[in-house]
């Protein structure tokens, strides 16, 4: 074989695998289209059973913070997501109450008001859901379900972008 054919096996090589990704890129997309379509739908149809009123953005709490991040280095082109447990406080609050064996015959302590105070502002979850009442619509748990997936899915087809950039550039490279 001679360079020349080398250098074209290659090059198909790396427009296969371009190909590949970008067939990934396809199916993807699709599917976090449809995500979000149906997160739209559930979300409508939570409004509807549980009235316009109630589920609107006069309802989200003042204290609100962010379940995901994503962060994205422009520099070296790296993306950082992270997502936090909405129930982290209450797994920690759990976790103080069971400080070991319940003694039954003990009298229960006493109190004072800046205790009380600091245990209801603990007891506080950051679940999004929890806004809206106990009972919220099962079309709003499954449009929060339906959007945490597709935000997964968001953040995939970010990294087939970046992966068919680099693919794309290396195949220019070498046809070049």
């Amino acid at each position: 074989m001679d360079k020349s054919s080398l250098e074209l096996q290659q090059a198909d090589d790396e427009l296969l695998s371009l190909l590949d990704v970008f067939a990934e890129y396809q199916q993807l997309q699709e599917a976090a289209n449809g995500g979000l379509k149906r997160g739209y739908f559930d979300l409508a149809v939570a409004k509807r059973t549980a009235g316009y009123r109630w589920i609107s953005p006069d309802m989200y709490s003042g204290r609100a913070r962010a379940i995901a991040t994503v962060a994205v280095d422009e520099a070296s082109g790296t993306i950082t997501y992270t997502r936090r447990t909405p129930s982290a406080t209450n797994n920690a609050d759990k976790s103080e109450q069971s400080g070991g064996l319940r003694k039954r015959g003990a009298k229960p302590k006493t109190v004072n008001n800046d205790e009380k105070n600091e245990n209801e502002t603990r007891k506080v979850s950051d679940d999004p859901l929890l806004w809206f009442g106990m009972l919220v619509p099962p079309a709003l748990k499954d449009a929060q379900t339906q959007f945490t997936t597709t935000l997964d899915q968001l953040m995939r087809l970010a990294d087939l972008k970046q992966q068919l950039a680099h693919k794309l550039d290396a195949l220019n490279i070498t046809l070049a």
